[in-house]
């Protein structure tokens, strides 16, 4: 099965309006240059994962998982992604074979003796042990249902409206691999959802420069990542 589907962005680079009421042709000259606005037209195509993604993949991984990169085989871990090329979507610009995001899931259970599922389940179960929520996650892993392990990745600044479309597609290719016969009809799925974590500086009592004592603030990475937790049965943040 192969795809290639387009979706058009467009991004206001600048906005502004002309005041015509001034009469100072300086003036004007500001106010019309504040007037233009650059549209700039972005073609996204999609297509399923290829061989020609392999680093591209491995590079939006190693920053998903951030300092803990090197606990994983990402190199296994993306040719398993790789091996279910009728499953997930790649997302590139016109003309360009590198791709800045994509959306996949892999079967837990069917990849358990793999070593990146494997490292990918002791890693998240050390992590929600301190969080005091590894036997729900336990539960999940050991059920009887097969569990899904989501990856949504997209190098910074990939507008979140490429998800929408790559998630209808993926829900689509799981009907109809299911339809087949073939292992992807989950009981549940897991995700790793990256999340900034800030504190709000506050005033120093002795009038000094401001620390970072205050409350912080959480914030996915991922915009689309809020409004999944909505539906979410268990998680835990580390």
């Amino acid at each position: 099965m192969s795809r290639k589907r387009t979706h058009d962005s467009d991004k206001e680079m600048d906005s502004g309006s002309e005041d015509s009421s001034r009469q100072d042709s300086e003036a004007e000259a500001e106010s019309d240059a504040e007037g233009e606005k650059e549209i700039v037209d972005v073609d996204f195509e999609f297509f399923d994962p290829k061989p020609i993604d392999f680093h591209s993949m491995k590079r939006m991984l190693m920053g998903s998982f951030g300092d803990d990169a090197e606990d994983f085989n990402l190199s296994g871990l993306v040719d398993l992604i790789l091996s279910q090329n009728t499953i997930g979507s790649t997302v590139k610009f016109e003309g360009d074979d590198d791709p800045y995001a994509f959306l996949t899931v892999l079967n837990m259970y069917v990849h358990k003796d793999k070593e990146p599922i494997q490292q990918i389940k002791d890693y998240l179960l050390k992590k929600a042990e301190k969080r005091g929520a590894a036997s729900k996650l336990s539960e999940i892993f050991n059920g009887q249902g097969h569990v899904g392990l989501l990856f949504s990745e997209r190098v910074v600044n990939m507008p979140p409206q490429v998800v929408a479309p790559m998630l209808k597609m993926l829900v689509e290719e799981l009907e109809w691999a299911v339809a087949d016969g073939e292992p992807y009809e989950f009981e549940h799925y897991v995700l790793l959802a990256p999340m900034y974590r800030e504190t709000e500086a506050v005033d120093d009592d002795e009038g000094g420069a401001k620390k970072r004592t205050g409350p912080t603030i959480d914030a996915y990475a991922h915009a689309e990542d809020e409004f999944i937790e909505e539906f979410a049965c268990a998680k835990f943040d580390y």
